[in-house]
C-alpha cells in the first residue's frame, strides 16, 4: 500500500514539474491535383510527423493570402464548412497520411493549409493534462502555395 502511494506521488510530482508538450514538427505538402468520379478537382495533401513523439493532427482549413485582412489571410471553405472532417489522424513518429480536399477556385491568390495539433501523449503528459487541463492546440501551417497550373498529380510529375 505504501509503495503504491509512493508511486502515485512520484508520477503526480513528475506531471507537475514536467514541462508542457513540445511543439510538433509536422510537414504539409501539396502532392498535386486529381479529379473525382464526377470531375470535381481535388488537391492531394500529404501530412508527415517529423517529431520524435506522436502527434494528433486535425481540422484542415484552407487560407487565402489577403494582405488587406487583419491577419494577412482569409479562410476559404468553398461552400463546404465540413472540411475539418477530411483529415484527423494520430501520426506516430515518422508516420504520414494523405487526404484530398477541394482546392480554392482556379487562379487564386497564394494559399496554404492550417491544422490543429496536439502532442500531449504518454503517461506523464496525460496525467499532466488531467491535473492542469489541456492547453490549446498548436497551429501548424504549410508554406504558401502559388499555383502555376492544376494538372492532375500523375501528369504534374512527368
Amino acid at each position: 500500500m505504501l509503495l503504491a502511494l509512493l508511486a502515485v506521488t512520484l508520477v503526480g510530482g513528475l506531471a507537475w514539474v514536467v514541462p508542457g508538450p513540445p511543439r510538433p514538427a509536422v510537414a504539409i505538402s501539396l502532392l498535386g491535383y486529381t479529379n473525382d468520379a464526377s470531375g470535381v478537382s481535388l488537391a492531394i495533401i500529404a501530412v508527415t510527423n517529423h517529431s520524435s513523439f506522436p502527434v494528433f493532427v486535425y481540422a484542415p482549413t484552407l487560407q487565402l493570402q489577403a494582405p488587406e485582412a487583419s491577419q494577412g489571410f482569409t479562410p476559404y471553405f468553398g461552400g463546404n464548412t465540413n472540411q475539418w472532417q477530411r483529415f484527423h489522424e494520430l501520426l506516430a513518429r515518422g508516420e504520414g497520411g494523405s487526404f484530398m480536399i477541394p482546392p480554392p477556385p482556379k487562379n487564386p491568390p497564394p494559399w496554404r493549409l492550417r491544422f490543429f495539433a496536439y502532442s500531449d501523449f504518454g503517461a506523464v503528459q496525460t496525467l499532466r493534462r488531467y491535473l492542469h487541463g489541456r492547453r490549446l492546440p498548436f497551429i501548424v501551417t504549410s508554406d504558401w502555395i502559388e499555383e502555376k497550373s492544376r494538372l492532375p498529380a500523375a501528369r504534374a510529375q512527368q
